[in-house]
């Protein structure tokens, strides 16, 4: 970058709520990040202004892609882990939805009806599915805080954007919505995976800004009640507790998960 071309956050953010479609005609981006400090050895972090919750640690290599040996690991120390993705999220392409696989004391026995088998793309989707309606059904199962609608509201809806996302990451993750060209709208599966790059992009900048509502009228971050609808789901391989107040929160600025 020379001279006075802008290429400041106002400028450049906003094209990250651009679709798929425009992306393909946007021409190749590439960035670099000038660090000429020689004497630097500590690990450095990035976070997103637009992706909440994206965030992670950056370290040093040299040039045959080591880290050096300065002596120091992770440094500086962050007051939190970041979330490990278990072997079953890995498999849905989603996140924490292995607390929530069937049978679950709050959520039906089934949601998919003949279900092919797990070890095929369409029967592990199905399996994912009914993990993700129970996280929905689990969490749309709220009180109404501080006598609140925009806060019920608020409850009900950010659970129920997260599974539209979850949907559409486990539909991409089995394989089922390639597309070689994602303009081609002639190919459904190039439409299909046009729509879910948008549900992705929407709904996750519409629960970021539905989170900065709770946070502004300092609304609970969550208000659940616990709802028990199979009775014969004791042994299920997770539960979850009625819970109620703040949630605990890391860091402003690093509160994140890999992604």
């Amino acid at each position: 970058i020379t001279g006075d071309v802008d290429f400041g956050l106002d400028v450049y953010e906003p094209q990250f709520f651009a679709g798929a479609l425009d992306w393909t005609v946007a021409g190749n981006y590439s960035v670099a990040l000038k660090f000429d400090v020689t004497d630097f050895d500590d690990d450095i972090f990035y976070f997103c202004h637009i992706h909440q919750f994206m965030t992670g640690r950056m370290k040093f290599v040299d040039a045959t892609g080591h880290v050096p040996d300065s002596g120091k690991e992770d440094f500086p120390e962050i007051p939190y882990n970041y979330d490990e993705t278990s072997d079953y999220d890995g498999e849905c392409g989603t996140h924490n939805l292995d607390m929530f696989q069937l049978p679950h004391p709050e959520c039906p026995s089934k949601f998919v009806c003949n279900k092919p088998d797990v070890e095929t793309a369409v029967g592990k989707f199905a399996d994912c599915i009914d993990s993700m309606n129970c996280a929905m059904t689990v969490g749309m199962t709220t009180n109404v805080n501080m006598k609140n609608a925009k806060a019920l509201f608020i409850h009900q809806m950010i659970p129920h954007h997260q599974n539209a996302v979850n949907m559409c990451k486990a539909l991409m993750k089995q394989g089922e919505i390639e597309c070689g060209d994602i303009s081609d709208e002639n190919d459904t599966n190039c439409v299909m995976r046009a729509l879910c790059y948008e549900i992705i992009t929407v709904q996750n900048h519409q629960i970021q800004i539905m989170r900065g509502v709770l946070e502004g009228e300092k609304y609970d971050d969550e208000d659940d009640c616990k709802v028990i609808v199979n009775k014969n789901a004791k042994g299920s391989k997770s539960a979850k507790g009625s819970k109620s107040g703040k949630s605990l929160k890391s860091p402003k600025g690093f509160r994140g998960r890999k992604l």
